[in-house]
């Protein structure tokens, strides 16, 4: 397998300018939307967080959350489903700000343009990466602190250890941003396709329950993604989960997975776009 190579007349210094005129333009344009920079964070906690800790109170025995200090060894439902959302948001960012962006570029009908810039396409993606993880980031840090004074949730100060897995869940995502960018450039309309992805995606991460309780066969799925392991180990130091795996062995395989899959999606993004590109069809939508 061989990485798509950079253009003679292009080099990395002036490939990472280009990034990082990207992302600043996407947080100018983002800043110019406080209602929807808003929606960032407000989104995930009506939407999800508090129907979950709802439903899970009905399940109290005692005010203790005894079927998930079973399956994870707490008892903390809020700072479980929290941490979750915190990972759920850099898997939400490859999805929809890196991968359906083209879509969006599509329907202004700027797609075949940009295309056509001396800028890497795969520079496109990188780009919209660094505003969108950094967007996530800060809407997570809200919810966390959200968690901490309203639901109680009790988070240790050692959380801050996995950070480093939380950069590397990050990485993943770039990664997993490619493949579906090269999908959403063949489908043209992938707005059911980026959704249920994205859905599926978090689900088998452990994102809103522990893994533990899939079937067995979703179970080896989930283990084959590298924010599973981002998102048990901030658990395991946040709140002290049962790891799913012995930490070094979650450690050398988050690693390993994140390098693994954006390569690989940096291979096909290149080989999907130079496709495209001989049949001329970028720019058909």
């Amino acid at each position: 397998m061989t990485i798509p190579r950079l253009r003679p007349s292009a080099d990395l210094a002036a490939e990472l300018r280009a990034a990082r005129a990207i992302a600043v333009k996407e947080l100018r344009m983002a800043r110019r939307y406080p209602l929807n920079l808003a929606n960032e964070v407000l989104q995930p906690l009506y939407q999800f967080l508090l129907p979950s800790l709802l439903l899970g109170a009905t399940f109290f025995v005692g005010g203790r959350a005894l079927g998930l200090e079973e399956s994870t060894g707490t008892t903390d439902l809020a700072a479980y489903l929290f941490l979750g959302m915190l990972v759920s948001g850099l898997i939400a960012t490859g999805f929809w700000e890196l991968a359906f962006s083209f879509k969006r570029e599509m329907d202004a009908g700027t797609l075949e343009p940009l295309f056509l810039t001396p800028t890497q396409p795969s520079t496109l993606v990188l780009g919209r990466a660094l505003s969108g993880m950094l967007i996530a980031l800060v809407a997570s840090g809200v919810l966390l602190a959200i968690a901490s004074v309203f639901f109680g949730a009790s988070i240790s100060a050692t959380v801050l250890t996995a950070v480093p897995a939380l950069l590397l869940g990050a990485v993943s995502m770039v990664g997993v941003g490619f493949l579906v960018s090269a999908a959403v450039l063949l489908i043209r309309e992938p707005n059911f396709f980026v959704d249920s992805t994205n859905f599926v995606f978090a689900m088998l991460c452990g994102a809103a329950f522990p893994v533990v309780v899939l079937p067995w066969f979703l179970q080896w799925i989930s283990y084959l993604l590298p924010p599973t392991y981002a998102l048990d180990l901030i658990r395991v130091q946040g709140i002290g989960t049962r790891p799913l795996l012995p930490l070094p062995l979650e450690w050398v395989a988050l690693a390993g997975l994140a390098i693994l899959i954006t390569l690989v999606g940096l291979w096909v993004f290149g080989r999907t776009e130079h496709h495209m590109r001989i049949k001329g069809t970028l720019g058909q939508h």
